[in-house]
C-alpha cells in the first residue's frame, strides 16, 4: 500500500526568515475585516477593566433589537423565532457578527472572519423563506461559530500554525456540510493553541472575558471567550483531553463531550491525525444544556454517517431521552478526587452544593471513589505522547516556528507499535473495570447509577499557562464516556478561603496547585462540574444533566 501524502506541506512563500512578518500581515488583514462602524471607542479599548462581558450593552454598537437577539441563550428559541418570521436571518446574522466583532476587540478570540459572506448567505435564506414559507432545516439562519479546525471550502484554515499560512481548504469538513444542510450560517472561526492554553504565534493570546487577566482554557478557548461574550449562540469545539469541557468550565458555559463517532469529524483539520488510541471528538458549546441537546439532536437526525465514513449511523434516540426525563428519583455517584490533584475550595464547594441540592430534591447521591483514576491519567499521557511529539515537530520545523511556552515534546517518549498495542490493551482493561464498577454500585432505585458528578478541573480559570492538569477530563476521553459540563456558582473569597493548616498535599504538584490558588484574583469566576454518563448514551445523559443543571440554576451562576 502506498504511503499517504503529508497532510500539509508549508508553502514556499514562508521561510525561516520571514514567518514573523507573514504572521503580522495575517493579523493585520484580520483586523481590517472589522467594519469601522463596529469598532469600539478609544476610551473603551483603553479601559483596563477585567470583566468585559457588559461592554456590548454599553458600547452603542448594537441596537436594542440586536441586543434582544444576542441576549437569547436558547438555540431552539432563536431558530423558532426565525422560522416564525419574528426575526429575519439577516438581522440575526448581523447582530451576532457585530457582537463577535466586539468580542474580538476585547478578548482576541477569532481567527477567520466571514461577516460579509455570512450576511450574504443569510440573505439567500431569507429569500428562500419568503418564496416558500419554509425553513431549510432546524438551524435555518442560526449563526454557528467553529473552532479553527473545521474546513470551509475556499477559505484559509491554519489551526493557529504560522506553518499553515496560505492553506486553502479544498472541501467542507463533514460537520460543516451537515450543519449547512441544517440551515446554519458560519460567521467566524475561533482561536486555538498548538497545545493547551489558547495562544499561538499567528493570532496571539485569547483572554477570558469574565476576567481578562485569566485564561479561557484550551484548546477551544476562542469558542469559550466568544460564546461567553454572546458573539455566538452555539459553537463547535473539539475535545481530546478536555478541550470543550475546560473552556466551558472556565468561561461559564455548557457543553457536552460526546462519545466517539457520534458527531462527524471527517475532513476536519487536526494534529496527530492517524492516532486512534484516544480519539478527538467534536462537541457543541452554548449557554444552556438544552441548547446542547437541540444541537446534538439536529446533527444526529441528519445521519452523520452520510457525511462521514467513520461516524455512527444512529439518529437521536427520542425514546431514551423521554424515558430518562420521566424517571423521577435519580441516583448519582460523586467523584471527589482523581487522587492526583486536590480540587481547590470553589470547586469543592460547587460539587458539594450540587450534591446537597440533588438530595434536597429527592435524588440519591453515593460516593464513587475509584483509585484507578490516577492510572488513567498516566496511561492517557503515554498514548498522547506515543510519537514523542514528532507530528507537531514536523509541522513546526519547516520554518523553525517555536513551540508555545510550556509545551514540551520529548522524543524519549516515543513508543514502538508493540508498546502502543499494550497500552491499548491496558486502556480496554480500564474501560471494562470502570463499567463493572459503575454497574456494580448499588442504588435505591434498582437501576444502575444515572450519572457521575465530578470536577472538570481542580481549579477555576487560572493565569495564562497555569492550566497544568487535565486528569479530571482526560480520564473520560480514555474511557470514552460522554460528559456534560455546566457552571454551578462563582468564586467567593469569603467562602472559598485558603486553609493551609487543613491541606494535605497528595504530591509536590498538588502542593503547587494549592500554592497557586488565589481566591481574590479569581473572585467572581465560574466554578463548574461535569455529569458523566455511559458510553454512547448521550440522550440519557442530556436528560439527566438537565435535571442537575436545573437544580443548581446553572444559567444563573453569575447572578
Amino acid at each position: 500500500m502506498p504511503l499517504i501524502a503529508p497532510f500539509h506541506v508549508t508553502l514556499p512563500h514562508l521561510t525561516k526568515d520571514n514567518w514573523r512578518e507573514k504572521a503580522a500581515e495575517k493579523k493585520q488583514a484580520q483586523d481590517r475585516l472589522i467594519p469601522a462602524a463596529w469598532r469600539l471607542s478609544p476610551e473603551l479599548l483603553a479601559d483596563d477593566r477585567a470583566d468585559v462581558t457588559g461592554v456590548p450593552k454599553e458600547c452603542g454598537i448594537l441596537s436594542d433589537r440586536e441586543l434582544e437577539i444576542t441576549e437569547l441563550d436558547e438555540v431552539e428559541e432563536l431558530a423558532k423565532r426565525i422560522a416564525q418570521g419574528t426575526y429575519s436571518a439577516v438581522e440575526v446574522t448581523t447582530a451576532f457578527c457585530k457582537r463577535a466583532a466586539i468580542a474580538q476587540q476585547l478578548t482576541n478570540c477569532l481567527t477567520e472572519i466571514f461577516f460579509d459572506e455570512a450576511i450574504e448567505y443569510a440573505e439567500q435564506l431569507d429569500k428562500r423563506f419568503k418564496e416558500t414559507g419554509k425553513t431549510i432545516g432546524p438551524l435555518h439562519g442560526v449563526p454557528v461559530s467553529l473552532k479553527d479546525q473545521f474546513d470551509i471550502a475556499g477559505t484559509e484554515l491554519t489551526m493557529g500554525y504560522v506553518s499553515y499560512l496560505g492553506r486553502i481548504s479544498q472541501r467542507d469538513s463533514a460537520l460543516v456540510a451537515l450543519l449547512r444542510d441544517a440551515g446554519a450560517v458560519f460567521h467566524v472561526r475561533t482561536n486555538v493553541p498548538q497545545i493547551g492554553d489558547t495562544f499561538n504565534h499567528l493570532f496571539g493570546r485569547t483572554h477570558n472575558p469574565h476576567n481578562r487577566k485569566l485564561s479561557p482554557g484550551g484548546s477551544s478557548g476562542g469558542e469559550g471567550a466568544l460564546i461567553a461574550m454572546k458573539g455566538s449562540i452555539v459553537g463547535v469545539g473539539t475535545d481530546i483531553g478536555g478541550s470543550v469541557r475546560i473552556p466551558s468550565a472556565f468561561c461559564g458555559l455548557h457543553t457536552i463531550r460526546p462519545s466517539t463517532r457520534r458527531i462527524p469529524y471527517g475532513h476536519a483539520t487536526n494534529s496527530m491525525l492517524g492516532q486512534e488510541s484516544i480519539l478527538s471528538v467534536a462537541g457543541p458549546m452554548a449557554r444552556s444544556v438544552s441548547s446542547c441537546t437541540y444541537f446534538l439532536k439536529t446533527v444526529l437526525d441528519l445521519n452523520p454517517a452520510n457525511y462521514d465514513a467513520t461516524s455512527l449511523p444512529f439518529a437521536f434516540n427520542d425514546a431514551a431521552f423521554s424515558q430518562a426525563q420521566g424517571r423521577g428519583k435519580l441516583a448519582f455517584g460523586v467523584i471527589r478526587t482523581d487522587h492526583l490533584i486536590t480540587p481547590t475550595p470553589p470547586i469543592k464547594r460547587a460539587l458539594e452544593e450540587t450534591v446537597k441540592k440533588l438530595v434536597a430534591a429527592g435524588h440519591e447521591v453515593v460516593e464513587f471513589d475509584w483509585k484507578e483514576f490516577k492510572h488513567t491519567d498516566d496511561l492517557a499521557g503515554h498514548l498522547y505522547d506515543a510519537d514523542g511529539g514528532e507530528d507537531i515537530r514536523r509541522t513546526l520545523e519547516q520554518i523553525d516556528e517555536p513551540l508555545i511556552p510550556g509545551v514540551l515534546l520529548d522524543p524519549a517518549g516515543t513508543k514502538t507499535t508493540y508498546e502502543v498495542w499494550q497500552l491499548n490493551r491496558a486502556k480496554e482493561e480500564l474501560q471494562q473495570a470502570f463499567l463493572t464498577r459503575w454497574l456494580g454500585t448499588p442504588t435505591s432505585t434498582g437501576r444502575p447509577l444515572d450519572g457521575l458528578l465530578c470536577p472538570v478541573a481542580p481549579i477555576t480559570a487560572p493565569l495564562p499557562g497555569n492550566n497544568r492538569h487535565v486528569g479530571y477530563t482526560a480520564m473520560f476521553n480514555l474511557l470514552d464516556n460522554p460528559a456534560v459540563v455546566f457552571p454551578v456558582t462563582k468564586v467567593d473569597p469569603a467562602l472559598d478561603t485558603k486553609d493551609g493548616a487543613a491541606f494535605k498535599p497528595l504530591n509536590d504538584k498538588d502542593q503547587q496547585f494549592f500554592n497557586d490558588y488565589d481566591p481574590d484574583l479569581t473572585a467572581g469566576m465560574p466554578a463548574a462540574i461535569q455529569v458523566v454518563g455511559r458510553r454512547w448514551r448521550e440522550e440519557d445523559l442530556l436528560a439527566v444533566a438537565e435535571v442537575v443543571a436545573a437544580a443548581v440554576a446553572s444559567k444563573d451562576w453569575k447572578a
